[in-house]
This record gives C-alpha cells, structure tokens and sequence, in this order.
C-alpha cells in the first residue's frame, strides 16, 4: 500500500524491515540485499542529512528532507526522505517509518490506478511485500532477530487508514471520504475548509481534534489530535499524472504545536527564563564538541551560588525573593554575552560557560559577575536587598584532550571550586585548571582551603592608585589597597580573601593592620596628601578598632586631615546605624569620610543630609561608556547636581581615556582614578 520505498529504522540507523519496493531498487543498483544499515547503504553525505530527520522523528516531530539523496556508489536513490513519528516496539526499542520518494530518481516505478477510500486493515493479513521472515545475517541488527513476529508487530504500528484520490473530487468530496474513515462528530465544511487553507507543497500535514464534540481536557497538553498527512502518488509515466494523492491518517497524537512548545519548556526554568540544568549539560556537551574540533580556545564553566538569598525570602517574601532571581538572571545574560550561556539550576544556584583563551579572562568574567551582584538594590517598602554570591570555576585549556572529560564531571569540578569558596567565606571566586582524566573523587580534594586567620602579615602588603584633581590638573590623594602576595596569592583573588576575612571576623585585624601603615606614612611626611583607605562594616562596629584610631588621632588633628575613610554603599545599606555613628565619631577627630561604590540611589543621599559626608566615590556602572550616551551623560550630571547641593564632593572611579576625563570635567565632578591616571603600584611606604 505504501507509494515509496520504505522501510522501519531504529535509531542507530538499523533497519528492521523493509517493503519490496525497496528491495526491488537497492537490486537495481547493485546494492546487497544484507544491508543492516541506512549508514551502509547510503553515501556520507546522505547518511548525515538522513540521520538529521531521523533525530526530529525520534523527538516526536515528523519531518523530511528534501533533494538528490545517493548510495555508496554515487547513483541516485531518492528525491525526498520522509519520516514519521517514532513508534515504541517495547520498553528499550523504538522505531521510525522512513519513506524513499524515487519518482524522480527512478520513473519506472509504478503504482496502483484507482483505489479510493481503502482502510490499511483490510490489507494487513495480505500485504505480500512484507517478508515473512527477514535473511538471518540481519539478525545482529540492535538485537532484533528478523522474525515474522518482529515484522507483524512493525506493521500493527503503521497508521490506523490510508485514502488515496484520484485527483478528481472537489475538497467536499475528500473532506466527506475523509470522514467516513475517521468517524466522529466533525463537521464536513470544516474540514473542507482546512484542506483548502493548507499551504506549500506536498507532502502536507493536517491536525483536527480527534474528539471535536467532547468536553476539553483538563490539561491543555492532554488534547488528542486525528493526524491527516497528504503525500501525492506519482503517475504511471512517472510524473504527477492525474494528481493522485494519498492519506495517512494517524489516530490519537500529541498536537504538535503543544508537544512543541511543551519541548521548550522541558528545558527553561520557567521563573528565569534561562536554561534548566538538563538543557545547560547538552548545551555544554555540544561545546566540548567544538572544543575538541578548534583546541586554540579554552572553555570557562561558571558555578554560581547566591550568597545570603535565604534573607532576601525570609525578609521580603518569596515574590521579592522571585525578582532578585529574576535580576540574577538578567546579571548573567548581560555579562556573559552572546557567546556565553546562562542557566539556573537549582533555587539560588545558577551555571554559565563562556569560551575563552586563558584563565585570567575566565578570573575577570567571573568578577565582573560578582560586580555585576553588587550593583543590584532591590527596593521594597523603604527596605533596600542586595545580594552576592560565591562562583567556581572550572577552566579547561584549549588543546586539553576530551577524551576522559565530559560535561558531568566539568560542572562537578566547578561546583566543588563554588564549595570551597563557600567555606571560605562566600562573595570569592575560586578557579580551577582541569586536568587530564579528572574525576568526581579528585574534585572532593577541592574543599580544602586555609581559614583567613592563616595568612601571615608577610603575605599582606599594600598597593596604592592615584586620584586626580579634575579642576586643578594635579594628582593629590592616593586610594591604599590592600593585595595578597607570594604563593597562596594564586589560589583566590584578594577580592575573595577581604570577603572572607569580613565574614570570619578577621577583617577588623586586617583593618587595623592597614590604617597603623597609612598613618605612620602619613605622620612621616608633611606633604598634604589625602589618604583614602576602605574600612569594613564589621570595623566600624568593633570597639577595638575605634580606640586605637582614637589615640592615634585624637592629639593630631592634622594627621586625621589626611585621612579619608570610606565604607561602600552595600555595607551602609546593611548597617546605617553603625555607618552613620561611626561617620560622626571621625569626622570629630578631623577625617574626611566617603561612600564608596555610590550607585545613585535616594535612600542614600537622603541619610545622608544629617551626616558631614565629603565625598561620594561613584560606581563604575554611573560612568561607564558615558561617552557615547548622552541620556547617560543627563542623568549622570543630575547625580552629581543633588550631591553639590548637599554639600557634597563626587569621585568618578575607573576612568579609562582622555575623552572620559574631559566630559566629568565638564559634569563639574571633582575627582578621578582609574587607569588613564595610573595603575595600582606597590607602595614603598606600605
């Protein structure tokens, strides 16, 4: 009954059973009869863009291809390879209808005249073109021993009814023929109405509700449709001939438009709308593929954890909660780009890879994601959430054979760098280079890391920036920052130790550790040179700390007139108090005071009318491709009016070019750093 070549193919390309149609044609090339496989029979070319079609059938969507298909020998075969939908023979084994349209390839086949309305079970018992038995060389083929049974239980499987039309009758008269096979309560103008609208050519596919008058299901995926598929028949002179069509209709599929986008779903996170883990390791299995084809590029895999979000759900709700994931996500969209990707895969967990050429830049991504953190204020009934996390990361250099590395133990790697930073702290970056034949139990050596209190004061040391004068064009403070060194130096950023050191408590020792460096710099030379250093919120709160820079500046007001002490945004959002109190308490001994990392926010100017603040040191985000964006350039420059009128002096932070300086200068901001003044450098005095 069928009109081509066909055969059932499992899903290595094995086939199962063949109709004689297709026999008769591999005779006629030449080919061998025991072919086990499409791959055998076909040219590689072919092979591949059958095995294309093969792989959507197996999905659940029918599809095609079309053009000159060839065997091994290079004649002709076919003009269209059609599939259909797979079917499930038992649990482990399934397979797909495959037909060979050759009306082109080979005109000499013929077809029956006239057969209208004939349903295929009239024809099973007789269908002589199906062997009773397949040859035994066959039988190796994915198990299936070639038997009867086995073909029998093939054709059960084909299509409920086939139609076939002599190219004659109007679209009511199919539409009725239709109907008689298929039953129900669909109405014939409807139907006739939809063969009317199909559009493109042939084959064609046409869905109607396989039960029009029954109630809706419960689920919109639940719905069954009748499956209508339009294939032309070939004349007797090999062309169209009379337009001789036939029908298969197929009962009770998933409607494809559903089962599509049911697809999708499977791998989105539906609050995000990043990938879910399943489609984030096909995606990454696919880019270790490319990876093993072009080894001059590395691969970075991003494992993210969010830091303290269970405060953000327990504080605000878990709607609050649900828009701080949705700004994570749109965070790792922006910062890994077009040629990176993004997914969540878990609650506050998320993934990402990127392809770079070497480690530093996997370093710098994965801080500018941390940055990216920082820059996130959550505004709900005068309560402002920030949040951070702690990423791992697993980098695997370009030429790295693949070969004992897969996408499972990759991400595995880069989970236990997360943990270790986890332990450490939290809000670090931890990477890890991947070596040949790593495995899960490898990884588990990752957790072991030394607590910030190890570190010895020979491991510290001090690096100094430059901050510009804008308005008068000279140099006159200096920003002191504080860098690991020496061996453990390379095992995480000094960004990822300070975070740490602040949540063991640490942080305060380190503090005071640094100011007794500033100040005794200071108080040796006269010079007036602002010295600006960072001081933590846990500082600003320890008692300790607050007395030792009481005695030191107390009885010397012009040492404290060198001094600038800035404490960041984040930590004044978290403890305003504690900020505001500790503000008063210096700006009395005669320091200057600053905001760090300023974002632009109300809340924060508007706290702080009360306090003698000095300086406002902007986020790198407020400047940042200012140049070319005059909305930005508007808004930057109401920023910086408010905080004049308040009394109060701005710092523009990484400035790169002459063309940057030049507009804040014309903003009527202040002050500047960043690399066009001059890179951190050791400080002799440190």
């Amino acid at each position: 009954m069928l009109p081509h070549a066909a055969a059932y193919v499992a899903q290595d390309g094995s086939i199962l059973a063949r109709n004689g149609r297709l026999k008769t044609v591999c005779a006629a090339l030449g080919v061998e009869d025991t072919s086990a496989r499409l791959s055998d029979l076909l040219s590689a070319d072919s092979w591949k863009r059958c095995e294309t079609v093969l792989a959507a059938a197996f999905n659940g969507v029918p599809a095609e291809a079309s053009g000159r298909m060839s065997v091994k020998s290079g004649a002709a075969f076919c003009r269209n390879v059609i599939c259909t939908s797979f079917l499930s023979l038992s649990k482990d084994r399934r397979a797909v209808l495959v037909q060979f349209d050759m009306s082109e390839a080979h005109p000499e086949e013929t077809y029956p005249e006239d057969i209208r309305g004939i349903s295929l079970k009239g024809y099973r018992e007789s269908a002589s073109d199906v062997p009773e038995k397949a040859p035994a060389e066959r039988g190796g083929a994915s198990g299936v021993s070639g038997s009867a049974g086995l073909n029998r239980s093939l054709l059960d499987h084909f299509p409920d009814d086939v139609v076939i039309f002599n190219g004659q009758e109007s679209l009511e008269e199919k539409a009725i023929l239709l109907l008689d096979v298929i039953g129900g309560d669909h109405e014939a103008g409807f139907l006739a109405e939809a063969l009317g609208d199909l559009k493109g050519q042939p084959p064609q596919t046409l869905y109607i509700p396989e039960a029009p008058g029954s109630e809706p299901a419960v689920y919109e995926t639940d719905r069954k449709m009748c499956e209508i598929r339009l294939v032309p028949l070939p004349g007797q002179d090999g062309g169209s001939g009379a337009g001789k069509t036939m029908a298969i209709i197929r009962r009770n599929v998933d409607c494809p438009h559903e089962a599509a986008e049911n697809r999708r779903l499977a791998y989105l996170d539906p609050l995000t709308g990043l990938e879910n883990r399943r489609a984030f390791t096909k995606v990454l299995k696919r880019e270790l593929k490319r990876l093993d084809a072009e080894p001059e590029t590395g691969l970075a895999v991003f494992y993210i954890d969010l830091d303290e979000f269970k405060k953000v759900n327990d504080h605000g709700g878990h709607d609050v909660g649900d828009d701080m994931l949705l700004r994570v996500a749109a965070c790792l969209t922006l910062t890994l780009g077009k040629f990176g990707s993004a997914a969540r895969i878990g609650g506050d967990e998320f993934a990402g890879m990127l392809p770079v050429a070497h480690k530093e830049e996997a370093l710098q991504v994965a801080e500018e994601i941390l940055e990216g953190f920082d820059r996130i204020r959550l505004e709900v009934n005068e309560r402002i959430f920030t949040i951070g996390g702690s990423i791992g990361v697993a980098f695997l250099e370009g030429g790295t054979p693949l070969r004992d590395i897969d996408a499972s133990v990759l991400l595995g790697l880069a989970d236990r760098a997360c943990l270790r930073g986890k332990r450490f702290g939290g809000q670090s970056v931890q990477i890890h280079n991947v070596q040949l034949a790593e495995d899960e139990a490898q990884a588990t050596e990752l957790t072991a890391l030394p607590e910030p209190g190890s570190f010895r004061t020979s491991e510290l040391t001090l690096c100094a920036m430059p901050i510009m004068h804008l308005k008068k064009g000279r140099i006159f403070g200096q920003e002191v920052l504080l860098r690991l060194q020496g061996e453990r130096a390379g095992e995480l950023s000094s960004r990822a130790w300070i975070n740490a050191a602040e949540r063991s408590g640490f942080i305060a020792q380190v503090d005071a550790w640094t100011l007794d460096k500033v100040l005794n710099a200071a108080d040796r030379h006269s010079a007036r040179m602002t010295l600006t250093m960072n001081i933590s919120a846990e500082s600003a709160r320890d008692p300790n700390f607050r007395e030792g820079l009481h005695q030191r500046l107390s009885a010397n007001p012009l040492l404290a007139s060198k001094l600038c002490l800035e404490i960041s945004e984040r930590d004044f959002l978290r403890e305003p108090s504690t900020v505001e109190s500790f503000f008063r308490d210096v700006t009395d001994l005669g320091c200057q005071t600053a905001i760090d990392d300023f974002a632009g926010h109300w809340p924060v100017l508007s706290r702080l009318t009360g306090l003698r603040v000095v300086w406002l040191k902007l986020e790198s985000g407020l400047t940042r491709q200012v140049t070319g964006s005059p909305a930005k350039a508007a808004i930057l420059a109401g920023l910086v009016r408010a905080a004049h009128e308040l009394g109060i002096k701005v710092v523009a932070k990484h400035v790169e070019t002459a063309e940057e300086a030049d507009l804040l200068r014309t903003l009527d901001i202040e002050a500047a750093q960043g690399y066009y003044f001059g890179k951190p450098e050791p400080w002799p005095e440190g």
